[in-house]
């Protein structure tokens, strides 16, 4: 096999800044131009809610409130379980002794943030919010239910936004006498740090409502991406497939800390295998049991289950694709993780081999890349550019190569989609997931760009 075409980015990684400028500049432009799709009624309609409330006291809950609540709004942080309300409080306090540490907060200052936050186990303390965010677990009938219950509570013109990752905002939105009051806002762990927010509105929301959750992303500081309703919207439904690949990977032959370790010399802030034992593979695991009722015969690896299946759901267990000692989160290699792969391979009918550092680039980058670029041909991302802003500040896509679709632009169309039909030959998954996406395959043809906001709708 061939040297992989994305070896030269290894060395355009490497370069001097100043030398990166363009893809650099193809995501900085991109930012600068968030602001512009806002409007004065989008910004006023954000700036005139002075009460939120988030449901949900969690990791990502209490995370929303205090960005929330950074932004001077009086935040209510609701959660039926009191020690859950109990364990956000504390959180919150250490975030402000932190913070104080640090020099970012004066003593006043933070007196006043700590103010901005109210604990209740009673929904009805909701009542007055402009804005009411739901964080409970990702099931779609708690969603529904918990909506149809500040629906109840708030009024009329309350914006009623739901931190989703997967969920189908239709239904969730459905579940409300109100629906164009509805949208999906995917925060990202930790909310008031990472950059990324996906706002997701279901066919009937409003465009009021969506303008003024743009405002409230720009509020936070975030890099907003708008994001059509399909499964995993941009961002995870691009990461399932970038972990998919690497677990394909494994079952063929690799081990967790090489796929790990070649991504990350190239440029990943993490590698797919430690990201998943950091979030938990259980959370993919539910994705996946679901996504399998809904479509049975859809293809997925089977190691992810396995290793689930054992209970090993990553750092929170001590074990999962690495193996952690108590209150540490260094990733060590584990012998059980290698017994499952040789177990999984073999019931599989799989003959282990070795495979190569140039391999692993290849198919986890380009796997983003084809279903990135069946994001943009389906309608799902406003443009090639959304799939690189969402990639790069949400998953840790080295900035340096600008994003998938920008890095497949640079590497030449017709080369990857000649690299993607060698792995169709021998990927053990080939024949369906190798098969280039029309838009790649087609703009390769024209020796055309992927990214033009408008690309091609037919030959005409």
């Amino acid at each position: 096999m061939t040297a992989s075409p994305l070896e030269p980015v290894r060395q355009t990684l490497v370069r001097d800044a100043a030398q990166l400028k363009h893809a650099d500049s193809w995501q900085q432009q991109s930012i600068m131009a968030l602001p512009k799709q806002l409007t004065a009624a989008d910004r006023q309609g954000f700036e005139d809610i002075r009460k939120v409330a988030v449901i949900g006291a969690g990791a990502m809950g209490r995370c929303i409130a205090i960005a929330l609540a950074r932004l001077g709004k009086q935040v209510t942080l609701v959660d039926a379980d009191a020690d859950s309300l109990d364990l956000a409080q504390r959180f919150i306090d250490q975030y402000l002794a932190s913070q104080q540490i640090r020099g970012q907060l004066d003593e006043n200052a933070a007196a006043q943030l700590q103010s901005c936050f109210e604990f209740s186990v009673e929904l009805a303390s909701i009542t007055g919010s402009g804005l009411v965010v739901e964080a409970v677990p990702e099931i779609l009938e708690l969603k529904q239910q918990v909506m149809q219950a500040i629906e109840a509570l708030v009024a009329d013109d309350c914006v009623l936004a739901t931190n989703t990752s997967t969920l189908d905002m239709d239904a969730i939105a459905a579940a409300v006498n109100h629906p164009e009051r509805v949208i999906g806002t995917h925060f990202f762990i930790p909310a008031h740090i990472t950059r990324l927010l996906e706002i997701v509105p279901a066919q009937t929301t409003s465009a009021a409502v969506t303008g003024l959750i743009k405002a409230m992303a720009l509020a936070l500081g975030k890099v907003f991406v708008v994001a059509g309703n399909c499964d995993g919207f941009i961002g995870n439904r691009l990461f399932d497939r970038f972990h998919q690949e690497a677990m394909y990977l494994l079952e063929e032959g690799a081990t967790p800390a090489q796929v790990d370790r070649v991504l990350e010399d190239w440029g990943m802030a993490i590698g797919p295998l430690r990201a998943l034992d950091m979030v938990g593979n259980d959370i993919p695991w539910m994705v996946r049991c679901q996504r399998q009722q809904r479509t049975p015969d859809i293809l997925q690896p089977r190691i992810g289950d396995a290793l689930c299946e054992q209970g090993r759901y990553g750092q929170k267990t001590g074990s999962g694709w690495y193996c952690y000692e108590a209150g540490s989160r260094t990733a060590l290699p584990s012998a059980e993780t290698d017994a499952l792969l040789q177990q999984v391979s073999a019931e599989l009918g799989h003959t282990r081999r070795d495979i190569s550092n140039d391999e692993i680039l290849g198919r986890c980058i380009l796997a983003l890349v084809n279903e990135g670029c069946a994001i943009v041909r389906q309608g799902f991302a406003s443009g090639p550019v959304d799939i690189d802003l969402a990639f790069v500040n949400g998953y840790g896509f080295p900035a340096a190569a600008g994003g998938p679709m920008y890095l497949a632009e640079q590497l030449g169309l017709s080369q990857l989609v000649g690299e993607m039909r060698q792995y169709q030959r021998y990927a053990s998954h080939g024949k369906v997931l190798w098969e280039p996406d029309e838009l790649i395959s087609r703009q390769a043809q024209r020796g055309g760009s992927l990214l033009a906001r408008v690309v091609f709708m037919s030959d005409a």
